[in-house]
């Protein structure tokens, strides 16, 4: 075998969709250089080989016509050039693929142009012309394939398109190659840098975050106070640092109100021993005068009163700080009963009457017919109202009025306790229920001790209402507190 070679079309368009258009004669709108190239052309031929359209060629002759390959989506003609043993030229022409029309039986034909082998459809001799042998090897015309197309005119006429498709030649394959391989490294480099910039900008916009957020919890791990991390990039990492700024914040207020619980904790010690020092400091000394004999024997009832009322003194103080702690112990309940408000208070001030009569104090009292049902621990309810009374009748001059208002509003039960004494000092209305907050600032001279608002506070609270002091206090009144309780 000396060569072979394959024609493979550029184009491997179905001509026939493209009938309609070449038999209304509209030949300058065939897609030409969509589809034989830049260089491409076409002609039209009847069936003598006489130039129709494409002024530009030649006329070709029936046996030159016959000899040139149909167009086909899946044709590939193959040219095979050898010797035989006497050392003669051969040719063989073939057709790989499919067409569905005319011939497809391989044609050899010798250095003579002679037909050995085969025949081609429409030639009737057995020695071709060079024009001939030129178009059924693809070698004519010169730098071109060349094929043909079957159609028919609008009047019946058989007619033949003639395509002309440039060859590419080996320098324009390499030029070709060359430029696609430019393209790929071309593209490569790009690739490689985009994925580099990828590279660093994720470097930026992870591994900044991650550093940020290492560090926080690095500060927060050595239980210091981070600041807050500002996080720009992914909506994740976003995410990720504003629940972190959350918790840092969550954390940093339960360690100052831990702190603050602390000190509450030592001042409450402090309170408590002090208020209780005081009492047994009397007690001890009275009773040490006693028993060495330092006191005159008229003098002894009086020492031993004053111990006795130090000694119930120091009872009350205890029972106070029991009850106190013990509403702080995250067990207690109350045992609440559905009861009539109005009765309730009813009762107490009945009970309460003859003490603010021999007192010198005046009860103003408006309480509602109808009753007004709540949900209460009538025995903790009524130390709230024992301990707001008692400290307006401990504090307040005879004559004094107390007023008690009750009345449904809102869904709620409202009562109002207020007087028109001497009033709360302003610079302990804002620390009114806190424990150990009293009027007389001086714990040498003060008689209570400072839990009884604190308890009351705590109280009303258990029963899902609120207590307050309201400031400042209506026209005629020098302390107002507003109780408010959910109905049942």
């Amino acid at each position: 075998m000396e060569s072979s070679t394959t024609v493979i079309s550029l184009s491997e368009r179905d001509l026939n969709e493209y009938d309609e258009l070449l038999q209304a004669e509209r030949y300058d709108q065939f897609p030409v250089h969509t589809l034989l190239g830049r260089t491409g052309s076409i002609v039209v031929v009847d069936d003598a080989g006489r130039v129709l359209y494409g002024k530009a060629h030649k006329d070709i002759s029936p046996e030159a016509l016959a000899c040139i390959p149909l167009q086909g989506q899946y044709v590939y003609p193959t040219v095979t050039h050898w010797y035989d043993k006497q050392g003669r030229q051969m040719t063989l022409v073939a057709s790989d693929g499919y067409s569905g029309i005319l011939y497809q039986t391989p044609v050899v034909l010798d250095s003579e142009h002679n037909i050995l082998y085969g025949s081609i459809p429409g030639v009737n001799t057995d020695t071709l012309s060079d024009e001939a042998y030129g178009y059924l090897t693809q070698t004519l015309p010169y730098g071109y394939y060349i094929w043909k197309h079957p159609f028919q005119s609008a009047d019946g006429q058989s007619r033949w398109l003639i395509l002309y498709e440039q060859i590419l030649r080996n320098e324009e394959y390499a030029h070709l190659s060359m430029i696609w391989s430019r393209t790929l490294l071309l593209f490569l480099g790009l690739y490689i840098l985009v994925l580099l910039a990828m590279a660093l900008w994720l470097s930026r916009k992870v591994c900044g975050p991650l550093k940020r957020l290492e560090r926080g919890f690095t500060e927060l791990a050595q239980q210091n106070d981070p600041e807050p991390i500002h996080c720009r990039g992914p909506r994740e990492f976003e995410q990720i640092c504003s629940a972190f700024n959350q918790l840092s914040a969550q954390l940093a207020e339960s360690e100052r109100q831990r702190k603050a619980l602390e000190d509450n904790r030592q001042k409450l010690l402090a309170d408590i021993s002090h208020d209780l020092k005081t009492p047994i400091t009397v007690i001890q000394g009275y009773a040490k005068a006693i028993c060495d004999g330092l006191i005159p024997p008229e003098k002894v009832p009086e020492y031993l009163d004053t111990i006795y009322q130090k000694s119930n003194r120091l009872t009350g103080l205890i029972d106070t700080f029991h009850e106190y702690s013990k509403l702080e112990h995250p067990q207690f309940t109350l045992q609440t009963k559905r009861l009539d408000l109005c009765k309730v208070l009813r009762e107490y001030l009945a009970s309460k009457y003859n003490e603010l009569e021999l007192g010198g104090f005046v009860p103003e009292i408006e309480i509602p017919d109808e009753s007004i049902w709540c949900m209460l621990d009538k025995t903790t309810f009524l130390r709230v109202l024992e301990n707001i009374v008692s400290n307006a009748v401990k504090h307040n001059p005879a004559g004094t009025a107390l007023f008690f208002e009750l009345q449904r509003q809102d869904g709620h039960a409202v009562l109002t306790l207020a007087d028109n004494g001497v009033g709360i000092p302003s610079e302990i209305a804002g620390q009114i229920f806190d424990p150990f907050v009293v009027g007389d600032e001086s714990r040498n001279t003060r008689q209570g001790s400072g839990l009884g608002l604190a308890i009351s506070h705590k109280i009303v609270s258990a029963h899902g209402g609120t207590i307050q002091l309201v400031q400042p206090p209506p026209p005629g009144r020098s302390t107002q507190f507003r109780l408010t309780l959910p109905l049942a």
